[in-house]
Formats: C-alpha cells, structure tokens, sequence
C-alpha cells in the first residue's frame, strides 16, 4: 500500500480506530493493538483509548509473529483471545458480539466466521477469530511461514463455524484499488 495500513483513513477515522471501536462497542474491554515497523508512525496518527500496545520485534515473519507478541500482552487468566486485523475497518460490532456468543457457549472450540460469497456461491471462512487459552502454546509452536492456518487446522483443535451476514469478515485491503473502492463506497 505504501504506507501503513492500520492509518488508512476511512470516514474521518484511520483503519485501526475503527476496528478498535468496533471492539469498545462490542463490550471487549481487553484489547492488545500490535504494531509493526511503522510503529512510531501509527502512534503519531492513532490515539489508544485504553488498548495496551505492543510492538512486534519481527514483522518480517509474517501474521504469525504479530499473534505471537500480542500474546505475550494478554492476561494470564484470558479464557480466550480474538484475532482481528486493522485492515478490515467495516467489520460490525454486531458481528463481534455474534462471534463471542458463539465463542462462549463454545468455550473448547476456536470459532470462525463465515460467510456465503456469491462470486463463488460457497462459504468462506473470515476473520475475527476466537481462540481458547489452551491452544495459546500451539501458537507458538507452529512454522512461521504457515502462520494461523497451522493453529486452526491442528489435529488436537475443534473448530465451531459460525454462519454470519457480514461479509467485512472476507474483506481485507492489500491494493491501493480495494482501499479506492471502499472511500469510494462511503
């Protein structure tokens, strides 16, 4: 993209803002903002509103080391963590709250959100993701270069889909074209 992400501004507010919002009005009030190389950047641009903030030494190794140091951030008695990424500042704090019901009566089961994709006609997998506290070791444990889908394909994990209607929960910008249409869309 040519700058950070998370700064992208989007209806007056950058990227990570409004996902950190989205949370705040979800009712997660245990929030790790990971930063990267631009940290310095980011905090020059985005004002914490009670999110603990912590920098990833190695952002090079990819989604995987981001998870790993925003896990050595959570309390030690977190039954779970929710993965989520600045770059998908549309995501509805109801979705967030269906995803942690879902997560709470499915405690043993790292949840993921999916969506039907008319492009495709399928259901595609998203993000947020909950994971329980006792997969956090798994994370760590896996290669660097498969990332998360070593942790949620595990053989020792279950997995709960949920079904939701937001379909933020695919949407991601990685090219100056998607972040164009999104501004574009309002």
């Amino acid at each position: 993209m040519g700058r950070p992400k998370a700064l992208l501004q989007w209806r007056g507010l950058p990227f990570i803002e409004h996902v950190c919002d989205a949370l705040r009005r979800a009712g997660v009030e245990d929030r790790v903002a990971v930063l990267g190389r631009d940290s310095h950047e980011i905090l020059a641009g985005w004002t914490p509103a009670g999110e603990k903030v912590t920098v990833n030494p190695n952002p090079e190794h990819g989604q995987i080391s981001s998870l790993r140091a925003g896990l050595g951030e959570i309390s030690e008695f977190a039954e779970g963590f929710m993965v989520c990424l600045a770059d998908q500042p549309a995501i509805d704090p109801e979705t967030y709250k269906k995803i942690i019901e879902c997560w709470l009566a499915n405690k043993e089961t790292i949840v993921i959100p999916r969506v039907f994709r008319a492009a495709d006609s399928r259901l595609k997998r998203g993000h947020p993701i909950i994971i329980p506290a006792a997969h956090k070791a798994l994370c760590f444990e896996g290669p660097p270069d498969k990332g998360l889908h070593w942790v949620t394909h595990h053989a020792s994990v279950k997995i709960t889909d949920l079904e939701v209607k937001d379909p933020e929960i695919i949407r991601d910008f990685d090219t100056p074209e998607d972040y164009d249409a999104l501004v574009k869309a309002g």
